[in-house]
């Protein structure tokens, strides 16, 4: 069938229509290939670019860099990883990581655990051990500290791992360095210490020694000024009686002297008492007969009324009425105590009372001796707490130390209070040892 000329000119514009749309759409096509193509070219570059200035930052970091993929084979190594292993980048790319990143533990020798195997492990930025060492190619042995970190892809996965380490030898060696220093110093105090305990320790025998020896010079004291009171008593004071008996016989003589010499022989016969009386006293305060004969109490009652009619002193004594006797050399030492006390009281208080009490509880002897005088002044009330004071004062507190004692001293504008406490028991074993 022939179509007319109408037909083929409707037939000839759709198929020119459908020929322009098809052109139209490869072109659109085309187009976008291009723009595509374009895309993934300067994705391209833009990588490569990033590639390159990840390598250039890796290779300029003064650290060693080494990165490996998934599987722990290595990739990359900068130019100080090189040095270090002892590897170039070319010749360690697709080895194990053992191979060329050889570590192991400076003390135990063995191999130290792989970083890359812990980071794809954890998934985490994992260090090294402590006391790690590199073994380079050739040999060389290298502190170091290092920490491997996971690289991730877009999507947060795993593509490789980066190890960055770096040489501590010189941290390494100071660290030994402070290691031996202290070391070294804490021998040094050890031995310093020791040192100062045995010289601490010797000079404690040099003060017990010491010590001793003052006891027992205020023992030698006390045991010739008892002999002096005995002789002073017993010869001198016998002869004086004999002197006295005879001057007595010339007396009921006097008649037939004259006048001088009768009053001669009433003056001599005065002096003879009196001489008598004197030492009779001196006798009795280098060591009373009461004390040895009927003990403390009656020893220092007579003390005290002998002082109070010297001294002018009123004296006030407490002591039990059921105070029993003590050790000789316990009561010696009280005797003697009380006796400085109210000397040093006498001298240098300027008070006109005193008060002295002896009381016995817990085992121990209490001595207080108190006065209302005008105060020890503070510089010499520290030397007496130091042991720097009079000789008085450091014979009683040699006394009160070698008897397991303490002595105390409070003093102020009101008066002196000086307590001594002796233990009985090292009081008794003291006295038993001399």
């Amino acid at each position: 069938m022939q179509l007319d000329e109408d037909e083929e000119k409707l037939l000839r514009s759709v198929a020119l229509q459908n020929a322009q749309a098809v052109f139209l759409a490869r072109e659109r096509a085309e187009r976008e290939l291009i723009a595509a193509k374009e895309a993934l070219e300067r994705k391209t570059s833009e990588l490569a670019e990033q590639r390159e200035f990840f390598l250039v930052t890796l290779a300029s970091i003064g650290d060693g860099v080494i990165t490996t993929d998934t599987h722990g084979r290595i990739t990359f190594l900068n130019p100080v990883a090189e040095a270090m292993t002892g590897w170039k980048s070319g010749d360690a790319s697709g080895q194990p990581l053992e191979k060329v990143f050889n570590i192991i533990n400076e003390k135990s020798r063995k191999p130290a655990p792989n970083p890359v195997a812990r980071v794809l492990l954890e998934g985490a930025i994992v260090g090294l051990a402590n006391h790690t060492s590199l073994i380079a190619r050739d040999g060389r042995e290298t502190a170091i500290a290092d920490s491997a970190a996971p690289i991730r892809d877009a999507t947060g996965n795993i593509s490789a791992v980066v190890i960055v380490f770096h040489n501590i030898t010189q941290e390494r060696q100071a660290e030994i360095a402070l290691r031996e220093s202290n070391q070294l110093l804490s021998e040094t105090r050890d031995n310093l210490e020791k040192r100062v305990d045995e010289r601490t320790a010797e000079l404690n025998r040099a003060n017990v020694s010491l010590r001793n020896l003052s006891a027992r010079l205020l023992q030698i004291r006390d045991i010739e000024a008892r002999t002096l009171a005995r002789e002073l008593h017993d010869s001198v004071g016998q002869l004086l009686a004999a002197l006295s008996i005879n001057i007595a016989v010339v007396k009921h003589q006097s008649h037939k002297l004259d006048e001088a010499g009768a009053k001669a022989v009433t003056e001599n016969m005065f002096l003879a008492e009196q001489i008598t009386t004197e030492i009779r006293t001196m006798s009795h305060l280098l060591h009373p007969p009461l004390l040895d004969e009927l003990g403390l109490r009656s020893a220092l009652g007579w003390y005290v009324d002998e002082f109070s009619e010297r001294s002018k002193i009123k004296v006030e004594l407490e002591v039990p009425s059921d105070f029993s006797r003590l050790s000789t050399v316990l009561e010696t030492a009280i005797f003697r105590i009380v006796q400085e006390c109210l000397t040093n009281i006498h001298r240098h208080s300027g008070s006109k009372t005193a008060a002295i009490r002896i009381l016995q509880e817990n085992r121990q002897i209490l001595v207080v001796a108190r006065d209302s005088g005008k105060g020890i002044p503070p510089d010499k009330l520290r030397a007496t707490s130091d042991g720097r004071s009079g000789v008085g004062f450091r014979g009683m507190t040699e006394r009160i130390r070698h008897l397991g004692g303490d002595l105390k001293i409070h003093s102020d504008s009101n008066g002196t209070v000086v307590t001594a406490t002796l233990p009985l028991e090292q009081a008794d074993a003291v006295s038993g040892n001399e």
